[in-house]
């Protein structure tokens, strides 16, 4: 390995996911006065999920997703109906605030960034909203680069995404590697690009698609090593 660049995922590999969409999730539902069970909302997580799969392989586009994730979901499973669009913005006005780190990750950049390491994003998401994020997280300013699929009117792993990416940043793809937990979206679509990828698997997945990324950790601690194995073979 002789990388120059890192390009990190945000949900789920810098900023929890699950909290997130956990805080989302109930503050719309309060606000609203519909009662969330866990039941529903498990429902609510695989349907999603599964939205973002067909997204993920060019099925539907991300405004398509966005207008049916509630509308869809309250429709069938409350008997409402929303604007889906409406409750989308609502619902993402509530992700926006929330930025729990997961394990790691400052103790991590900072030791990227002080042994040289320029630092990137690639996130499948809306440029305002990961941004802000990033910058409530106070860890925005580790990273020189930020992409998101709004931006670049693709999202990952379709290699157009990688295509604008790598058309903003000096460094190549041959001295990069993606640290991501999305095995269809960060570790296939680093592969099918042709470059190095890390699979951060903290939440412990079936690698259900057989990918063999250039390694697997479930700890930030596990990637301080790699990259220190790095650096002395520069």
């Amino acid at each position: 390995m002789h990388f120059k660049q890192i390009i990190f995922d945000i949900d789920d590999t810098l900023i929890d996911f699950a909290s997130t969409e956990n805080f989302a999730l109930h503050s719309l539902f309060s606000a609203h006065h519909w009662h969330l069970t866990a039941d529903l909302q498990r429902r609510y997580n695989t349907y999603n999920q599964g939205l973002w799969r067909q997204l993920e392989r060019g099925k539907i586009t991300y405004n398509q997703l966005s207008e049916m994730v509630f509308s869809n979901f309250i429709r069938d499973n409350l008997n409402i109906e929303i604007d889906g669009n409406a409750i989308m913005n609502e619902y993402r006005s509530y992700f926006s605030e929330t930025h729990k780190l997961l394990p790691g990750v400052k103790n991590t950049l900072d030791f990227a960034k002080k042994n040289g390491y320029k630092l990137t994003i690639l996130s499948n998401g809306e440029t305002y909203m990961q941004s802000h994020r990033l910058e409530l997280a106070k860890i925005k300013d580790y990273f020189s680069l930020i992409v998101t699929s709004e931006e670049a009117g693709f999202s990952k792993p379709d290699p157009k995404i990688f295509d604008y990416f790598f058309g903003l940043t000096e460094i190549s793809a041959d001295e990069t590697i993606f640290f991501g937990d999305g095995l269809q979206s960060d570790i296939l679509g680093a592969k099918n690009y042709g470059f190095d990828c890390i699979w951060y698997n903290h939440r412990h997945r079936k690698n259900t698609l057989n990918l063999q990324p250039l390694v697997e950790v479930t700890t930030y601690p596990q990637l301080v090593k790699i990259l220190k194995t790095n650096l002395s073979q520069r």
